[in-house]
């Protein structure tokens, strides 16, 4: 049937083919199309719903099946390929997250009692034991504390995307690609602004096993250093077991006698390669360990690079909703070129993106404006 609807001449008439032989199937083979739903919902310590909570349906191995977000109402529900035994995991912004949790699911689905989540609450001395460490590798994650920096980081990230991927909301934005090139006397910048949906998370990565060969910066035709293309980390990289086994993390250490507000949690290579790499930080409220803040830097780059020389930066706010979005972002990179006055291979020039959340559509006609500081 595929193969068919491919190749056939006839658009019209492949459809309708396919759509037979489905049909068909289905009145043969009672329950062939049916799915084994999980279906529940989240509420918070007031029996209020919880709207963006992420639902993560995992096989007993650990792999990630599928991702949703509760509606709303609190509600949600899940997919899973066939009857059998799963685990699915829980977790909030600003709320304590659930371990992932094993369920049985038949063959005509299952729904869970109501997820209840407590408010995620941080106390000023276990912050300030915890800014005295530095934690490499997956070690680090004993920690009890400094593991739910990490969760809290890792779970925000997952939400911020997944609303992204799901269209639970819709996102029109404005972004700025500019281009700079470098002169003796002057710059030549050309900057080009379009308005448009935002379809897919802002910073471009790809799968992790890759990263862990290629690094995050490769050139993609030898010698030609216009080819070289930078990949930033996002949240499946970010917290990978290979990401966390190969970088040390560290946490500014409040003042006990000052208001605390945010945290910085630092992200370093715990050792050189040949690769390039990344460093950064993620930004956290100090009280409920939201996110606010994702910046990152590229590290090991060729010696002919400026440090930081490609980055991003990510900023993000919660809506009246509940959900949370990534308000505005930058992600830059050098160009490289052989100068007139050294001739030899140097930082010739600038590409950089950056954009902002113009609004955002909730439903038929709600529409929430997200003003933009250009100052």
């Amino acid at each position: 049937v595929l193969r068919e609807v491919r190749s056939g001449i006839d658009g019209g008439i492949a459809v309708r083919r396919a759509w037979t032989v489905l049909v068909l199937l289905a009145a043969l083979v009672p329950g062939a199309l049916a799915s084994q739903s999980i279906r529940g919902r989240v509420l918070d310590s007031n029996r209020r719903p919880i709207v963006g909570a992420l639902i993560e349906l995992r096989d007993l191995a650990g792999k990630s099946l599928q991702i949703v977000l509760t509606t709303p109402s609190g509600a949600f529900q899940l997919t899973a390929a066939a009857p059998g035994r799963y685990r699915y995991r829980v977790a909030a912004i600003g709320f304590q997250p659930r371990p992932p949790t094993a369920v049985d699911v038949p063959a005509d689905g299952v729904i869970l009692p109501d997820i209840v989540l407590a408010t995620m609450s941080m106390r000023l001395p276990d912050l300030v034991a915890v800014g005295r460490g530095r934690y490499c590798g997956k070690s680090g994650l004993t920690d009890d504390i400094f593991a739910r920096l990490i969760e809290s980081a890792h779970s925000a990230l997952q939400i911020m995307e997944t609303t992204v991927k799901t269209h639970q909301v819709a996102f029109e934005v404005a972004v700025i690609s500019t281009s700079t090139l470098y002169g003796a006397y002057s710059n030549l910048s050309v900057a080009d602004t379009i308005v448009q949906p935002l379809s897919r998370w802002p910073v471009e990565s790809i799968d992790p096993d890759t990263l862990r060969l290629v690094g995050f910066g490769r050139l993609l035709d030898p010698g030609n250093e216009s080819s070289r293309e930078y990949y930033g980390p996002d949240a499946r990289v970010l917290f990978s077991d290979w990401f966390l086994d190969t970088h040390c993390f560290t946490v500014d250490k409040p003042k006990k006698n000052a208001p605390t507000d945010s945290l910085h949690l630092r992200f370093t290579p715990a050792r050189k390669t040949k690769l390039i790499d990344v460093a950064g930080e993620l930004v956290l409220d100090a009280h409920n360990l939201a996110l606010l803040q994702f910046s990152f830097t590229h590290t090991n780059l060729p010696n002919w690079m400026t440090d930081e020389a490609a980055g991003g930066y990510m900023e993000f706010s919660r809506l009246d909703s509940g959900l949370w979005m990534t308000k505005s972002w930058s992600i830059w990179a050098p160009r490289g070129g052989i100068t007139p006055d050294r001739g030899r291979l140097s930082v010739a020039g600038l590409v950089e993106k950056y954009g902002w959340v113009l609004r955002v559509y909730s439903g038929r006609d709600t529409i929430v404006i997200a003003p933009h500081d250009t100052t």
